[in-house]
């Protein structure tokens, strides 16, 4: 049996937005998408070289920032003064952890995709 050999985007990946009628209604889901769009691609080439335990423990703090602080992120852009959560930070090394270990399909999530490993259907692959 051969083995199939797994060809990279590059450094830093591939991410891009993807049609989402979610992004129509929300600036602030835009905003959210844009800076995923920009930040991924550096977490992912950071963690490429990364074990499996290691992207275990940050998948895992990654999940429990979100969990624990995800509404004082989404809902405190009503308030007058904002005080940082670390969801966003927690946002891109998921999304970079996800695409890392998704190697047939990378991640699509709230209006982004993330993949380091080409992959058929990729939205790459329909840019031109």
């Amino acid at each position: 049996m051969a083995v199939e050999k797994r060809v990279v985007h590059g450094r830093f990946g591939y991410v891009a937005c993807v049609p989402d009628a979610r992004w129509d209604a929300d600036e602030f889901v835009q905003n959210v998408g844009y800076a995923l769009v920009g930040m991924v691609p550096l977490r992912m080439s950071e963690l490429s070289g990364a074990g499996q335990v290691e992207m275990a423990r940050l998948a895992d703090e990654a999940a429990r920032t979100i969990a624990e602080k995800g509404d004082v992120f989404q809902f405190q852009k009503n308030q007058k003064r904002w005080q940082p959560s670390g969801v966003l930070s927690a946002l891109f090394t998921a999304y970079a952890v996800l695409a890392l270990n998704s190697p047939d399909e990378g991640i699509t999530a709230f209006g982004v995709h993330a993949c380091f490993w080409v992959h058929p259907g990729c939205p790459k692959n329909a840019d031109g």
